[in-house]
Order: C-alpha cells, then structure tokens, then sequence
C-alpha cells in the first residue's frame, strides 16, 4: 500500500508535458542533429518525420487541448525511395494551418530555396531560417519565444475569465443589495 501511494505521488509530481515539436524534414541526419541540439529536451515531446503525408496523417489523430503548445519546424523538399516529389513544405504548411490555425510552423529553406521565404510568411509560417551552421541556435531561440507568447497569451485568457467572473459576482451582489433595499424599505 505504502509503495503504491508513493509511486501515486511520484506521478502527481512529475511535470505535464504540454509543448508538442514536430521536426519534418527529408533528411533523417538533420533532423537528429536538431533533435540532440534542443536544449531541455525533457520538457518537451519531439517526434519526427521524413514526409509531410505522415505529419499530416499524425496531427490528424490529434486532439487539440488549448494550452497546449505545438511548433513544426518544417523543410521544403520532400522525395520518396524512388525519388519521385511528395507534398512540398508550403502544402504541408497550408494543410497544418487548415487543422489547427494555432500550431506555430517554422520553415527550413535551404541556400536554393530562400526566394519562398515572404511567400511562407503570407500562408502563416511563423519564421523562416536558413539551414546554416547558425540552425541549431536560432532553433533553440525560436522554440523559447513560442512558448513565452504562448504562456502570455494563455495568462491573458485567463485574466480575462477570471475578471468577467468578478464582475459578475460584483453585479449580481449589487443586484441583490437593490433588490434587498427595495423590499426592505417597502415593509
């Protein structure tokens, strides 16, 4: 009994994991080198995969919780064993924001692939950044700025619940105190 509540308040204790990336890319080598570089790994799930159709088949399966916080980052050419052209990165891009307008999508252009960068930017990428030797760090950073705005807003939402319930506590108090003062002095 003793071992089994103890084992209980382990799990109680053990932090939920509400941040969700996504590392989609063509090429496995890369997007283990990101999956090693990110720091703090713990703290968040990491999952990848080498095709936009096997992204979008997971995210599909989803169900969304609003405080959670997912992030794609996101290459733009994919190819199958037979080398024969799979969804690109702005498909991929477009058919994520179709399932779920708040997963934040940041694309990986490689050196030929940089004239798509303000086009992304229209269809709802977050950012773009080149895969350079600099890709780990700005990575890293972007990761840590989706989560601050994404708290923020979520502190925000909650401020705003919290305040429209005090103000209906206040009025339905001052409604009671009319309503008191009315019967009150009619007796």
């Amino acid at each position: 009994m003793y071992i089994a509540m103890l084992i209980y308040l382990q799990n109680m204790l053990k932090t939920k994991i509400d941040t969700f990336i996504y590392l989609v890319d063509h090429n496995p080598e890369l997007t283990n080198e990101i999956h090693k570089s990110i720091d703090n790994q713990e703290r968040y799930s990491i999952k990848s995969f080498t095709s936009g159709e096997k992204f979008i088949g997971h995210i599909k399966k989803i169900k969304f919780s609003r405080d959670d916080i997912h992030m794609v980052f996101l290459g733009y050419k994919y190819f199958d064993e037979g080398n024969n052209t799979l969804m690109n990165g702005i498909e991929i891009l477009e058919t994520t924001k179709a399932i779920n307008k708040e997963i934040e999508v940041v694309m990986l252009v490689g050196s030929d692939e940089g004239s798509y960068g303000s086009y992304v930017m229209k269809c709802g990428a977050y950012t773009f950044i080149p895969k350079n030797e600099n890709v780990h760090l700005r990575i890293n950073n972007i990761i840590m700025g989706i989560i601050s705005q994404k708290r923020l807003a979520q502190k925000r939402r909650n401020f705003q619940i919290a305040l429209k319930i005090i103000s209906g506590y206040i009025l339905l108090v001052i409604i009671i105190w009319v309503i008191y003062r009315i019967f009150y002095y009619k007796l």
